[in-house]
């Protein structure tokens, strides 16, 4: 299940409060300055088969559930006061510093793209944290090269809301706005009707 395009990201931090742009959502839609979204890889949406063998043959395959769910991303000019916040790190006079009581919020999430023939579609992942792995620096050369994007994951749980209990993640595609919004709110990126 591929989308054709991958056009905004949107990041809830689960703090049980209202959502609220610039504070605790934020937006990665490529408006200048603001970051970009590049690639989404998800994996991890189904268990790996387990066969179990008996009268010399494959008898029963057991894959219930899921695997290890997560979602790695590349974002181009990520902002880093965005950055600072999902990650959790503490940035004070302009400093910002990591250390063994760095814990990342729990976030949620969800991507925009469209299906082959136009429809929105969204996928959210329900509860998560984000990591940052490593960042390089690399030297200026004389020729030019594309903006070097930032590389995160974001590992998925299981919902604990009662709607969406045990659920990891879920799609949506429809150009319905009621169903969008609902969608939305089941990832508490908006007030529930």
């Amino acid at each position: 299940m591929a989308g054709v395009g991958f056009k905004r990201m949107t990041i809830q931090i689960l703090d049980n409060k209202a959502p609220q742009l610039g504070e605790n959502q934020f937006v990665i839609e490529g408006a200048q300055g603001k970051g970009a979204t590049k690639t989404a890889k998800i994996s991890g949406i189904a268990a790996s088969p387990v066969k179990t063998y008996g009268s010399n043959i494959a008898y029963y395959i057991s894959s219930t559930g899921v695997g290890d769910v997560k979602a790695e991303f590349e974002v181009i000019d990520f902002p880093r006061d965005v950055l600072s916040k999902i990650l959790g790190h503490k940035t004070e006079n302009g400093i910002t510093r990591v250390g063994a009581d760095t814990v990342a919020p729990y976030c949620s999430i969800l991507l925009e793209s469209a299906t082959t023939d136009g429809t929105p579609f969204y996928a959210g992942f329900y509860k998560g944290q984000f990591s940052l792995e490593a960042f390089e620096f690399n030297t200026l050369s004389d020729k030019q090269e594309e903006l070097p994007a930032d590389s995160l994951t974001f590992t998925a749980i299981a919902s604990d809301t009662p709607a969406t209990d045990g659920a990891y993640y879920g799609t949506c595609a429809s150009k319905e706005a009621n169903t969008v919004n609902a969608f939305k709110a089941e990832l508490k990126m908006v007030n529930a009707a």
